[in-house]
C-alpha cells in the first residue's frame, strides 16, 4: 500500500515536471467607442412615404426630352407590391422604361455597393450592371432613412441602359420630394461612422470605428500584446507603410481583432494585424486542410514568415513571426483582396490579386518589420 502511494506520488511529480505550453494570453475584447448616429423617426418616414404619389416622381418632361422623336404613347401605372408602392412608365402599354419603388433593404448593402452620386443636391447610390463588359442595366437608390429608400431603375425592356438617362429621371423625381425626406450628398444616411462607410461588409457598422492614433510600444512581445488588446495599435503599426506603398486614399478602421485599410472606390481592401492572439505563422504554412495554395516560406528583415493565396486567387496573405520562430504563438499579418468596384455590378468577371499588389504587400511587410520589429529578441 505504501509502495503504491509512493509510485503514484512519483508519477505525479514526473507529470508536473513535463514542460507544458503556457496558456494563451487573455485580453479583454475591444469594442467600438465612438457614438453611433441616430436614425430618423420611423413612423414619420412611413407616413411620408404612404402619402407619396410615386407616379409623380416619373417626370414626363424628361421623357419628352429624351425620347428621340419616338411618337408612341406612354403611361404611368401605379401598383402596390408586398405593401410597397411602385410606379412604372410604360410605352405602348408593355415596354417598361423606368420603374420607381419604395424599398426596404433591411441592411446597408446598397450604400456599400453603390457609387455616391449628386442628384441636384440630393444623395443617391448608383449601380451600373454589366454583363461580359457590356452595360445591361442601371439603378439609383435614394435613401430616406437608415432603413428605407426610393429606388429608380431602368426597365427590363427599355432599349436604353444609359445611367445618364436614369440620372435625368432621378434628379427630376427627387426634386419633388420634401427636403427633410432626402439627404444632402455628404449626409449621414446610415449607421456607419466616418470611413467605416468604405468597409466592404454587410454589417451595419456597429463593430467598426475609424482608427485613432495609438502608441506602438517597443519590443515584439509588447507590440503583439498591445495589438491583441486594441486594434488601433495594429492600425498604427501599419499606417505609414500602407499609405506610402498603396496610397493616401487608404484609411484605417478598427474592428474587434483586426485593422482594415479601406478606400472609397472599393477596388482593394486590406486587413492587417499584429497580435498575440491567433495561431503561429507555421500553422498557415502547414495548412493541413489545404485551404490555401502557393505556400512559400520567406523572411522579412530577418523575421521568418510565410505567404500563400486563396484557392480562387482572390486573396493574398503574409504571416510573419517577430519572435524568430514560425511555431511561436502570435504573428504579424497582412492580407489583400480585390473587390467589386463601387457602382459597377460586373458579376461575371472574377477579381484576382494582381502581381503589382502582391509586390506592394511584400514591400509593406518589409517596411513594417524593419520599422517596428528590428529590436534584438
Amino acid at each position: 500500500m505504501i509502495l503504491g502511494a509512493l509510485l503514484v506520488s512519483l508519477l505525479a511529480a514526473c507529470t508536473d515536471s513535463v514542460d507544458t505550453p503556457p496558456p494563451p494570453p487573455q485580453f479583454p475584447k475591444w469594442q467600438p467607442k465612438q457614438p453611433r448616429p441616430a436614425d430618423r423617426d420611423e413612423p414619420a418616414v412611413d407616413a411620408a412615404l404612404a402619402a407619396l404619389d410615386f407616379c409623380q416622381l416619373i417626370d414626363l418632361a424628361v421623357y419628352d426630352r429624351r425620347k428621340g422623336g419616338n411618337p408612341r404613347p406612354v403611361t404611368r401605372e401605379p401598383k402596390v407590391k408586398r405593401d410597397r408602392k411602385t410606379c412604372t412608365l410604360y410605352r405602348d402599354g408593355y415596354e417598361d422604361i423606368v420603374d420607381v419603388r419604395d424599398v426596404d433593404p433591411g441592411h446597408t448593402a446598397f450604400r456599400n455597393d453603390g457609387a455616391v452620386v449628386d442628384l441636384g443636391g440630393v444623395k443617391g447610390y448608383q449601380v451600373e450592371t454589366r454583363h461580359e463588359g457590356v452595360v445591361s442595366g442601371c439603378a439609383i437608390t435614394v435613401p430616406v432613412s437608415f432603413r428605407r429608400a426610393i429606388k429608380f431603375e431602368l426597365g427590363l425592356q427599355s432599349r436604353s441602359k444609359d445611367c445618364e438617362l436614369l440620372r435625368d429621371f432621378t434628379t427630376a423625381g427627387v426634386a419633388k420630394l420634401p427636403r427633410d425626406l432626402v439627404y444632402p450628398p455628404d449626409g449621414q444616411d446610415n449607421e456607419r461612422v466616418g470611413t467605416c462607410a468604405n468597409w466592404v461588409s454587410n454589417t451595419k457598422g456597429e463593430n467598426c470605428d475609424p482608427a485613432v492614433a495609438a502608441q506602438v510600444p517597443t519590443g515584439a512581445e509588447l507590440i503583439l500584446a498591445a495589438g491583441a488588446a486594441d486594434p488601433n495599435v495594429e492600425c498604427a503599426v501599419f499606417r505609414d507603410a500602407v499609405k506610402k506603398t498603396f496610397g493616401p486614399e487608404f484609411e484605417p478602421i478598427a474592428t474587434p481583432g483586426s485593422c482594415y485599410f479601406v478606400e472609397p472606390r472599393h477596388r482593394l481592401q486590406i486587413e492587417a494585424g499584429a497580435t498575440a492572439n491567433g495561431g503561429a505563422p507555421g500553422e498557415w504554412h502547414a495548412d493541413p486542410n489545404k485551404t490555401y495554395k502557393d505556400h512559400r516560406q520567406t523572411s522579412f528583415s530577418g523575421n521568418p514568415g510565410v505567404t500563400f493565396r486563396s484557392t480562387d486567387d482572390r486573396e493574398f496573405s503574409l504571416y510573419v513571426s517577430p519572435l524568430g520562430n514560425l511555431d511561436s504563438r502570435g504573428h504579424v499579418r497582412f492580407r489583400i483582396a480585390p473587390e467589386r468596384e463601387r457602382g459597377i455590378d460586373d458579376w461575371d468577371r472574377s477579381k484576382t490579386v494582381s502581381a503589382v499588389d502582391v509586390a506592394r504587400a511584400h514591400a509593406v511587410m518589409e517596411l513594417v518589420m524593419a520599422t517596428h520589429f528590428r529590436v534584438a529578441r
